[in-house]
């Protein structure tokens, strides 16, 4: 099976010159809303179907003059005394060309390959390698955290918040050696929260863009390292191949745990693959599914079948094969399409015997203006953490990682 070709015009390009990213294509017409197809679509193609080296080009970096213009902004905020929660386009004011070079990242993330890296964003007291650049900005907790909501703003406008946990801007990092507080001993952390490798997946129900900014990637040798895949490069193999493991990830039968804050687990059943006018959408995560050591699975919850542990096995194996270690350094902001490209992570590790410093911010982001249509049935699952009027927590430092964010354990 050939490999489509990535767009001739690379997102380095496209982000530079401010201007549209080729649409995606597909190889038939768009098909009807369906969510369980009774014919799979056929293969699709386009920039968003590669696999290892094929991507490059998708680390775009700030020029001295965007920098400066960033740092005016986050100052401006600070200024206005606005709380964090209220941080929009309009209260983050950047210039036009500026404007413009963020909304095209938002193209690239839905119409190009799904990944764009932004970088020129250190971290206070850490030396940040420059790649020539004559300045680079560095930001305290606060500052990098308004930096953050303020360029994502730019991206993707509207900004998801968890129901069972109230939280809109999560804290990934290494939690296992905090003592949990009263009444918490028997809450398990999250993945977010461990220092173990995981899995390739997609975080279900969360949102249409993962945005990420690397506060400390944890130093050389220590692991952590961010691995990306695409689904649409996943589909087709299996399309040609298996495409028995398509049909069982499409039907809505997977046993997914959903944690509760006071009261028992309850099972939700649901796919694993969507689609939407022929457009694959993987929303696979391991840990409502199996457990996880830190939140294990109540025993009492249906197994998975054999014919969904091999389309567990399937994937995990084709996007190890397909994946590619992501660019990262200190001070970078990842948006990674959450609906087309799965992610994993190694392992990670302190320094003689001092916990990690790998730090990452973490939201779900949405774009109103180039988001995909979702399957119809199945809409308000992907809308629910965009409701309006949900009251957003945006903290600055993560003070108790036993708390709120972990339960569901629906991210990775």
């Amino acid at each position: 099976m050939s490999v489509p070709s990535l767009s001739a015009r690379s997102s380095l390009e496209s982000l530079n010159a401010g201007s549209s990213v080729e649409s995606l294509r597909c190889s038939s017409p768009a098909l009807s809303d369906i969510s369980v197809p009774d014919t799979l679509p056929p293969a699709v193609s386009g920039p968003m179907v590669w696999e290892g080296s094929e991507l490059k080009d998708y680390v775009v970096h700030f020029t001295p003059s965007e920098i400066e213009a960033i740092e005016a902004a986050v100052l401006s905020f600070r200024l206005s005394g606005s709380p964090i929660e209220c941080l929009d386009r309009s209260n983050f004011p950047l210039p036009p060309f500026l404007a413009s070079k963020l909304a095209a990242v938002s193209k690239e993330a839905h119409r190009g390959c799904g990944i764009v890296v932004l970088r020129g964003l250190g971290a206070s007291g850490v030396h940040v390698q420059n790649d020539g650049n004559d300045q680079v900005a560095r930001f305290n907790d606060k500052e990098a955290t308004i930096a953050f909501a303020g360029i994502s703003a730019h991206v993707c406008p509207l900004r998801a918040t968890d129901s069972y946990a109230n939280q809109t801007l999560s804290h990934v990092w290494d939690a296992t050696q905090v003592k949990a507080p009263a009444g918490a001993e028997g809450i398990g952390l999250a993945g977010s929260k461990v220092n173990v490798a995981m899995d390739f997946h997609s975080d279900r129900f969360s949102g249409d863009v993962l945005a990420l900014h690397v506060r400390n990637d944890g130093g050389s040798g220590c692991g952590g390292e961010q691995y990306v895949a695409s689904f649409w490069r996943i589909y087709n193999a299996l399309l040609e191949t298996e495409p028995e493991v398509l049909e069982t990830m499409a039907s809505a039968d997977w046993p997914f745990e959903l944690k509760q804050k006071d009261s028992a687990p309850y099972l939700e059943l649901g796919p694993t693959l969507f689609f939407s006018k022929g457009k694959p959408m993987v929303q696979l995560v391991k840990a409502p599914l199996l457990g996880t050591p830190h939140i294990p699975r109540e025993p009492n919850m249906p197994a998975l079948t054999d014919k969904q542990m091999h389309a567990l096995e399937a994937v995990e194996s084709l996007a190890r094969q397909f994946s590619t270690k992501l660019d990262r350094q200190q001070g970078d902001i990842q948006f990674i399409n959450n609906l087309s490209i799965m992610h994993a992570r190694a392992a990670y590790h302190g320094t003689n015997s001092k916990p990690s410093t790998r730090h990452l911010l973490r939201m779900f982001l949405r774009d109103p203006e180039n988001a995909w249509e979702k399957p119809a049935s199945w809409l308000h699952k992907f809308d629910d953490p965009f409701t309006p009027g949900r009251p957003q927590n945006i903290p600055i430092r993560d003070t108790d990682p036993h708390r709120g964010i972990s339960g569901r354990d629906s991210h990775g």
